[in-house]
């Protein structure tokens, strides 16, 4: 298998579980105020606002497990752009 779908793959397998960490730790540390979670919250919301969702212990691990996330989904992405822009030879 040729690096860059490791790379790929690997970035892609570790975003998600990142961003399903972070989500999962909403949900355990969710505000008793709240309605529970379910299809009117936006997930985007949740991972966008965490404090808004969940108590004050796990913010900073939660941010943290949401913005891992959204990094190595972007690395995901942009891998995915230079295999285009190489198979149109541009690069």
């Amino acid at each position: 298998m040729p690096t860059t779908e490791v790379v790929f793959l690997s970035l892609l397998f570790l975003g998600i579980a990142s961003l399903l960490a972070g989500n999962g730790l909403t949900r355990l540390h969710w505000r008793t105020g709240l309605p529970p979670y379910g299809r009117q919250t936006s997930a985007l919301d949740v991972a966008l606002r965490p404090e808004s969702y969940a108590t004050g212990a796990p913010l900073r691990t939660i941010r943290a497990l949401n913005l891992t996330g959204a990094v190595l989904l972007t690395g995901a992405a942009l891998i995915t752009v230079y295999e285009i822009l190489r198979a149109m030879h541009i690069l």
